[in-house]
């Protein structure tokens, strides 16, 4: 993962976002006699990210419907018994880093401006869709299922990363493509995708 992200930082440019969506991974018990393990991995992405040049600005909470996490509650409902309560997980982290840059972010905004406006002035950009502008880090949005990928993306958290993190007809990389929903929106959204997949099934 390491060589990953340093990877991400060479080709992202000066004071740029990098987003990582993670969560802790959870074992299954091998029976009854064991216990599950949870592995609080975002707390090692930090460092990851931290020692390859970036460093924190945020925290978003993707927050999903109850029906749609496994359940870890129906034990205590049962019994209510201290130590027992185990909630079910609705949350997963979207991990916001900016690349180390020796100039403030509004210098960012002004070199993107600037590219842009030869484009708008030629009326070649994507019609602009209206999206709810999320007021708090909680962004409520139920997850998104296929029988093809185990963790596929839904659209509408790929289009507010997008709309809050990027302009249009820039260059936006995602290294681990998976299905390749993000790409898919970011093309539909006027951005220019660069998917990156390892594994021969999506790539």
């Amino acid at each position: 993962m390491s060589q990953s992200l340093k990877a991400c930082f060479r080709v992202l440019e000066e004071g740029r976002f990098i987003i990582i969506n993670v969560s802790p991974v959870i074992t299954k018990r091998a029976g009854r006699e064991f216990e599950s393990v949870r592995y609080p991995i975002h707390f090692d992405f930090h460092q990851i990210l931290i020692d390859n040049g970036f460093y924190f600005v945020d925290e978003i909470l993707w927050i999903k419907p109850d029906f749609s996490v496994p359940n870890r509650i129906g034990g205590y409902l049962q019994n209510k018994k201290p130590l027992g309560y185990k909630p079910n997980c609705v949350s997963e982290s979207l991990l916001v880093y900016r690349k180390k840059a020796p100039f403030l972010l509004d210098k960012n905004i002004k070199i993107a401006e600037k590219r842009l406006k030869p484009i708008k002035q030629n009326h070649t950009l994507f019609g602009k869709k209206e999206l709810p502008i999320e007021t708090t880090n909680c962004w409520y949005i139920t997850p998104k299922s296929s029988k093809d990928h185990p963790a596929v993306f839904p659209e509408s958290l790929c289009e507010r990363a997008l709309n809050y993190y990027s302009f249009e007809n820039e260059v936006v990389c995602d290294p681990f493509a998976g299905s390749g929903t993000f790409g898919m929106v970011a093309k539909s959204m006027g951005r220019i995708p660069l998917l990156c997949e390892q594994h021969p099934k999506y790539a």
